[in-house]
């Protein structure tokens, strides 16, 4: 198991596959809804991957204001949830905020994974609402 965070290309590649494959085909969010803005060049993604040529585990790491950054896109392949990868991405993530200056982490969850992210200690801070067109809350969490 590797963890990598970089703007590479191949790892936004294999970051926007496990968004295609996961956020796209399995839930059916649109492509244009998915894939947004934010998706740039210069952008940081953490990816998780079980063999070298496999990703199982993405996330969109967003730099905010005030030493705040926030976890976005968040996802794992249907066949590995429930085994600890998500968590040992997010907290490789909260470890790579940590020594790039961040505070504190912010993720717009939606409902039904809310209980996987206060299991790793984030707190609704706001909400319930719709972005993106699915119901979400706001959390956060004092890195440490």
């Amino acid at each position: 198991m590797k963890i990598i965070f970089s703007n590479e290309i191949v790892n936004r590649a294999a970051a926007y596959a496990l968004r295609q494959a996961i956020f796209v085909e399995e839930r059916g969010i649109d492509a244009n809804v998915e894939f947004d803005k934010k998706d740039t060049d210069q952008r940081i993604y953490g990816v998780l991957f079980l063999e070298p040529n496999f990703p199982i585990a993405t996330l969109r790491l967003e730099p905010q204001k005030n030493r705040v950054i926030r976890f976005g896109r968040i996802c794992t392949r249907k066949e590995y949830r429930g085994q600890g990868f998500g968590q040992k991405l997010l907290e490789a993530a909260e470890q790579w905020a940590l020594e790039n200056g961040m505070i504190s982490g912010e993720i717009h969850g939606e409902l039904t994974a809310q209980v996987f992210y206060e299991k790793c200690g984030y707190q609704v801070t706001d909400g319930p609402y719709y972005e993106d067109g699915a119901p979400v809350v706001k959390m956060a969490k004092k890195l440490k």
